[in-house]
């Protein structure tokens, strides 16, 4: 009768050693791809070319890792005419695209937008915005 308790009692050390040898955490890992979405848009429908005018709250959001950019597209050769985004002056480029916002990183971003044509009155032509992921 003894030597099997010693065997009964030899399987159970070998069992709580082999237990205890097992590592304390697991690592598991979940990948997953999801398109790359960016939209803009833009509050105002309408807008004096003429007069300084509130074009609204510009909404942007694009969740590329890289960032994006919002550009705004008007006339070309305008010299005077700027874009307020949230106080802060952009003059508007001669080439007719002005770059008015950008981002580094996916994000989500409001901004009030003011039109100013300054001496370009009446030469703006149509607005509109664009985004672009980086």
């Amino acid at each position: 009768m003894r030597f099997p308790m010693i065997l009964a009692a030899a399987f159970t050390a070998l069992a709580a050693t082999t237990a205890s040898a097992a590592p304390a955490s697991y690592e598991l890992r979940l990948e997953g791809h999801v398109p790359v979405i960016c939209r803009v848009s833009l509050d105002a429908t309408t807008a004096s070319s003429a007069e300084p005018t509130d074009l609204g709250r510009m909404t942007e959001f694009c969740n590329s890792a890289s960032g994006y950019e919002v550009r705004l597209t008007h006339a070309q050769g305008l010299n005077d005419a700027a874009v307020y985004v949230d106080g802060q002056k952009i003059q508007l480029s001669s080439t007719g695209v002005t770059l008015i916002s950008r981002s580094s990183t996916a994000a989500s971003q409001s901004h009030s937008l003011r039109l100013d044509p300054g001496a370009d009155a009446g030469q703006v032509g149509d607005l509109s915005v664009n985004i672009t992921a980086l």
